[in-house]
């Protein structure tokens, strides 16, 4: 029974059948503090992992094509990714190899960050800063740290995340909702306030890691950088960038100006 059933309508001839003005969606808690996802994200990233990832199998033959890359492999972190494409290729990975692929691949991606292969995506630095302004910022990512510090501090937006949980920080990558709820953990300790998934809000583009942490009380907001908005049903809101006009039309309750924490 709908919780407002026992309530006449009161607009009986404007309201349609089951969609009565009582037969609302019930209201988010107010959001308290934003975690971000990275790759792809807040920087485009995602071709450098590609192409690391491509040169590092090749050297294993296997040739990795980009649309199996994004197909199948974003929302791994690098250890969940090494793993399921050598079982779908039928190759032994031993633990003397997957230190070779893991040690080539994060060497190979050092390299093109240190060469500035990368940007912030479109509107993320207004985004964030305006965010910083009212919430704790956290990241939650599949990416090493190594990674995450140097293209942070390339972007100029180091500062603005007190809290940031890497591959290495988790027994469980991605897409298992462990390291969302981790970095709750320790964003609660770091800001010293009261954090719940559900009032932890999530800027996702993975439709599996977006699934997952749905299901463990996260609302999220999924950006379309790496997938259509068809695939990212999941999610309670869908943008195509983060710029902030953007995001406010769809999230209109999320503070972006100039107010204080």
């Amino acid at each position: 029974m709908n919780l407002f059933s026992a309530f006449r309508c009161q607009f009986p001839k404007v309201c349609k059948p089951n969609a009565c003005c009582y037969n609302v969606p019930p209201m988010l808690p107010p959001i308290q503090a934003v975690l971000f996802d990275f790759d792809g994200v807040i920087v485009n990233s995602e071709p450098l992992h590609f192409q690391a990832f491509v040169r590092t199998l090749a050297e294993h033959d296997i040739l990795l094509t980009e649309l199996e890359y994004y197909a199948e492999l974003l929302g791994f972190d690098d250890k969940g990714a090494f793993k399921y494409i050598f079982e779908k290729y039928r190759k032994p990975l031993d633990s003397r190899t997957f230190l070779q692929v893991m040690t080539r691949k994060s060497k190979l991606m050092m390299q093109m960050i240190e060469s500035k292969q990368f940007a912030a995506l479109p509107g993320v630095e207004e985004f964030v800063r305006g965010l910083w302004r009212n919430y704790p910022l956290a990241i939650c990512s599949g990416a090493l740290r190594e990674e995450i510090e140097a293209m942070l501090i390339g972007i100029n937006l180091r500062d603005c995340f007190s809290v940031i949980t890497a591959a290495e920080d988790v027994t469980v990558g991605k897409p298992d909702p462990m390291g969302y709820l981790l970095t709750t953990r320790l964003l609660a300790e770091k800001s010293k306030k009261k954090l719940e998934p559900a009032n932890c809000l999530i800027v996702e583009d993975a439709p599996s890691v977006t699934k997952s942490v749905r299901s463990v009380g996260f609302p999220v907001l999924a950006v379309t950088t790496s997938y259509p908005a068809e695939k990212l049903g999941d999610a309670n809101w869908v943008v195509d960038t983060l710029e902030p006009e953007a995001v406010q039309l769809k999230l209109p309750q999320l503070k972006m100006g100039l107010g204080s924490r």
